[in-house]
């Protein structure tokens, strides 16, 4: 509920360089308690509670984006997250805050936790505060709707053009880097250009990747 109120006063649609995504008004944000009421509940929930898959996938794909959006509202202004960090040590591997009372980075959530849960879909619901990235969903992550809202996410992101996908010629696309920097996720799934196949619009030539964004 703390999450979701968040999410509906601060988030919402918008535009930027050409690409749409949810835009967040961090000006406003930061100096709400609220987020930081947030941040000790994730430092003190009780790991126990995650006793299923869907609950561990929903509830740290919620503390991935809300530490990423902490760290953003905390150093705003901003130009990207990016920018934090260095060729050495990027951003991803600052301390982003505690979850269930361990100290976590964003790439320890990303690489350690939620790709070790075996559902490529997640890379579709992570949002790293850069317009590249898929859209930060309107609302949490929940586990018993969990497989509906991740199969949402790639639905979106797959008809985002310039952003999912870039399609110029009949039978030829190119992707988001997303799929080539996390190519290993998909074999699970029959490799990427398997996976991607049910969000591409109907072709004479078969599909093929050409590229990536």
């Amino acid at each position: 509920v703390l999450y979701q109120s968040l999410l509906t006063d601060y988030v919402s649609p918008g535009s930027k360089n050409g690409l749409p995504a949810n835009m967040i008004d961090f000006a406003t944000l930061r100096n709400d308690d609220r987020l930081h009421e947030l941040l000790t509940r994730l430092q003190n929930y009780p790991r126990e509670q995650l006793d299923s898959r869907e609950k561990e996938i929903a509830f740290y794909l919620n503390a991935y984006n809300i530490l990423s959006i902490a760290k953003v509202a905390d150093n705003w202004p901003l130009r990207r997250l990016k920018s934090l960090g260095s060729l050495l040590k990027p951003v991803w591997t600052h301390p982003a805050g505690e979850v269930c009372g361990v100290k976590m980075t964003l790439r320890i959530l990303e690489r350690d936790i939620l790709r070790q849960l075996d559902e490529p879909r997640i890379h579709f619901a992570l949002n790293c505060a850069s317009m590249s990235c898929p859209d930060l969903r309107l609302e949490p992550y929940e586990a018993d709707k969990i497989d509906q809202q991740l199969e949402d996410q790639v639905a979106k992101f797959m008809q985002q053009d310039g952003k999912g996908l870039l399609i110029k010629k009949p039978g030829q696309v190119k992707l988001s880097a997303i799929y080539k920097w996390f190519s290993d996720d998909f074999e699970s799934q029959g490799g990427v250009l398997n996976f991607i196949q049910p969000y591409l619009p109907s072709s004479d030539k078969p599909w093929k990747i050409v590229g990536y964004l």
